[in-house]
């Protein structure tokens, strides 16, 4: 029994552990009733696979996968907004202001990379969301973490990138 008074010393993990029943084993190591969790990752029946259903060895495709969507979408909406950003300048100034203004080629090309710019927003968090996944879960932490730096980044570069070229090419 513990108690909720902190000036009483507590048992550690380990005289706990030693105060479970035994269980008869042929081995000579002791076996608890309990196990430990570090007993439970080595633990494996005959076929090869862990007792609790997880693979023994993580593949880290789940994080490389994480790092080409997210490397997909900030080309993609790089790609977009240097378009964009190099067109907007021009095309007002020949056109007037208002979008209605401009000819139709334009508005269709202005339409068309505003769509491509929205796949890149849900290209972008599922990456970042695969991303997370693959670095809580250990299936490519490093690519996992570069997945979300990547993803996490590219709007910011990419909104950038238009305004600093619609601005320069007025």
């Amino acid at each position: 029994m513990t108690s909720t008074d902190f000036s009483y010393p507590q048992p550690t993990d380990d005289e706990l552990a030693a105060q479970q029943p035994r269980v008869p084993n042929r081995s000579a190591q002791p076996v608890y009733a309990s196990p430990r969790p570090d007993d439970m990752a080595q633990a494996q029946d005959a076929a090869g696979a862990r007792m609790d259903g997880a693979a023994s060895a993580k593949s880290p495709t789940l994080g490389k996968a994480a790092v080409a969507l997210s490397i997909i979408a900030m080309v993609l909406s790089l790609a977009a907004s240097v378009i964009l950003g190099a067109t907007v300048g021009p095309s007002e100034a020949a056109s007037g202001y208002y979008f209605a203004d401009t000819p139709d080629w334009y508005q269709t090309l202005a339409i068309v990379l505003f769509g491509v710019q929205g796949l890149c927003t849900c290209l972008g968090i599922t990456g970042i969301i695969l991303g997370i996944t693959a670095a809580v879960a250990g299936r490519g932490r490093t690519p996992g973490t570069i997945a979300i730096a990547v993803a996490a980044i590219a709007p910011f570069v990419s909104f950038g990138t238009f305004i600093a070229l619609s601005f320069i090419a007025a």
